[in-house]
């Protein structure tokens, strides 16, 4: 075999489109022939929401960046509202898990060695709730923050009164304190600073005009994009807020590129062609649909990433962010994401390239042979199924403003059915069958099977007393493979905001 590239990252590239032949190959054979290859994007990125309370361990953290570079994924964007130590103030992390500063250093050099980059991100205008909470930063706010502080603070409640308002004493000088420690832990040459969701821009004074709040959006964004400059970085933001104010698009500064969000097959899924069109540069985000319930939405996902990345690659977009957020307590557990993961990852490198990804990806992720089957056929139970125990417990679904009515008895107790299939399947994969997955993955899959064969039949009415047993089981196994997936605090929350309520809602 010859492997021929225009550097180092093609070669590492070349190996792994090698090891994915061997892995989908009969032992000790490879088909014949020569591969030309290259990327359809050159920025090929995933955005792993580390903030709404599940913050993955270090260690796990890196063997997913394992994963994602055997992907070919070359950007990592871990989205931090407050999840860093910050010496200026330890009250912003305060008790809750977090990164420090060596961490985040020894993350980024461990990324750069696997030709991704590592993209800091950190709120700077909206979503800023945990730090608007706090006594001393509460003037800052558009609005108060909704709840007495962020401990008392429902899910719902975690997300609203979160707008900085940017051109208030003090408010910069906050923000350049906290960048100031934050940006100098990454190369990279780029900062994501969101702006996304400034649901009350302009509130507390009044700024109601478009033309007015596009100009305040556009001088907060350039005052940002000053501070990153400083450290050698241009910045990103999100385009949610630019598509409802075009004007700001004059304002924002030399080098800045807009990453377009859209998730849902009723968005606007025009790849970032908004944005191209109007000479913005643009990279396309999809979602791999896991928020707000407890397994992904795999087959609207699928439908949306594969839209998203043709769009993008007609408008001339210059990447596809592939992202995994964790609204409501980060309930879904990782394995359950990498079918989304893997798929964007595939159409990122080649996004005509879909037909043959099941069989693939249940080989290279699982060493057998229908692994995605399980992913598509629990990801397309009725969705109130897969929502309702974050529903009960106080959340609210994915896309939804209330949950859905449970579907009949009849239908549940189908939907159980497939869900304990599938639970079966994934129990029973094979161990040590590939480097990307091991037996955590495989119990945590098996669990969300278990778990949604669970809603369905308390849903439909099952006994009480027998649902809330299974339900304190299902607890205490998922309570377990969090402390060894991820750190130990966002599980307490789940516990008691979570699993509390559920149970007094399952009759325990």
């Amino acid at each position: 075999m010859r492997i021929a590239s225009g550097g180092a990252a093609g070669a590492f590239y070349a190996r792994q489109t090698l090891a994915q032949l061997r892995r989908q190959s009969p032992e000790g054979m490879l088909p014949e022939g020569a591969v030309e290859d290259a990327p359809a994007f050159a920025e090929r990125g995933y955005w792993l929401d580390v903030s709404r309370g599940r913050v993955p361990r270090p260690d796990r953290l890196m063997r997913k960046v394992d994963a994602l570079a055997h992907l070919k994924v070359n950007r990592l964007y871990l989205y931090v509202e407050h999840v860093f130590r910050f010496a200026c103030d330890p009250d912003i992390a305060g008790a809750e898990d977090a990164y420090g500063a060596e961490e985040m250093r020894a993350l980024d050099a461990y990324c750069r060695e696997r030709f991704v980059e590592l993209v800091p991100v950190f709120s700077c205008f909206g979503h800023m709730g945990k730090i608007l909470s706090l006594p001393q930063y509460r003037e800052l706010a558009e609005a108060e923050f909704p709840a007495r502080d962020w401990e008392s603070a429902s899910w719902l409640e975690r997300l609203r009164g979160a707008t900085l308002d940017a051109e208030a004493p003090g408010a910069r000088a906050l923000l350049e304190r906290l960048l100031e420690e934050y940006l100098p832990c990454f190369s990279s040459g780029r900062f994501h600073l969101c702006g996304d969701e400034t649901h009350d821009l302009g509130r507390k004074r009044g700024v109601r005009e478009p033309a007015s709040l596009a100009a305040l959006y556009a001088r907060h964004v350039r005052w940002v994009a000053g501070v990153a400059a400083r450290h050698g970085k241009s910045v990103q933001l999100w385009g949610d807020v630019l598509r409802k104010l075009p004007a700001a698009l004059d304002g924002l500064p030399d080098g800045a590129e807009v990453l377009d969000w859209a998730y849902f097959p009723s968005n606007v899924l025009d790849g970032g062609a908004f944005f191209a069109e109007r000479g913005v540069p643009v990279l396309s985000c999809p979602s791999v649909r896991g928020f707000g319930a407890l397994f992904p939405a795999v087959e609207e996902a699928r439908d949306v990433i594969l839209r998203q990345a043709r769009a993008a690659a007609r408008c001339g977009a210059r990447g596809v962010v592939n992202t995994d957020w964790g609204d409501y307590g980060h309930f879904a557990m990782p394995p359950c994401a990498w079918h989304g993961i893997a798929l964007g990852a595939q159409t990122a490198w080649n996004p005509d390239a879909a037909d043959s990804f099941d069989a693939a990806f249940s080989r290279v992720f699982f060493g057998a042979p229908a692994a995605a089957d399980g992913y598509s056929r629990l990801g397309s139970l009725p969705p109130v199924l897969l929502s309702w125990p974050l529903a009960a417990a106080g959340g609210k679904p994915a896309g939804c403003v209330a949950a859905p009515p449970m579907p009949d008895a009849a239908t549940c107790a189908g939907a159980a059915a497939v869900a304990d299939d599938c639970a079966r399947g994934f129990a029973t994969l094979p161990d040590g069958a590939s480097p990307w997955t091991d037996s955590a993955d495989r119990r945590q899959l098996a669990l969300a099977a278990r778990f949604a064969a669970w809603a369905a039949r308390s849903g439909a009415g099952e006994d009480g007393r027998k649902s809330a047993r299974e339900l304190d089981g299902l607890e205490e196994e998922y309570s377990e493979l969090w402390r060894a997936e991820s750190l130990p605090g966002g599980v307490r929350d789940i516990r008691e905001r979570g699993f509390g309520p559920l149970r007094l809602r399952a009759g325990g």
